[in-house]
């Protein structure tokens, strides 16, 4: 049986998902290493990630900020 080609494995955050009502910084945006992307929303203080394959890269978004 042949693998399966969108088989997630790491995933690199691209972003970051804010509050339109507030600006707060509410999840991060994620982008597979198949090239789909998934939010992570933050809950209670921590991020709230799926159960299967979370092999999530730290993510550097501080050198984007202005």
């Amino acid at each position: 049986m042949p693998e399966h080609e969108s088989v997630r494995l790491t995933a690199e955050a691209i972003g970051r998902i804010t509050c339109i009502k507030t600006g707060e910084e509410i999840g991060l945006l994620y982008q597979w290493d198949n090239g789909e992307t998934q939010a992570a929303i933050y809950e209670n203080g921590s991020i709230e990630l799926p159960d299967y394959q979370n092999q999530v890269r730290e993510p550097s978004l501080s050198a984007k900020r202005s």
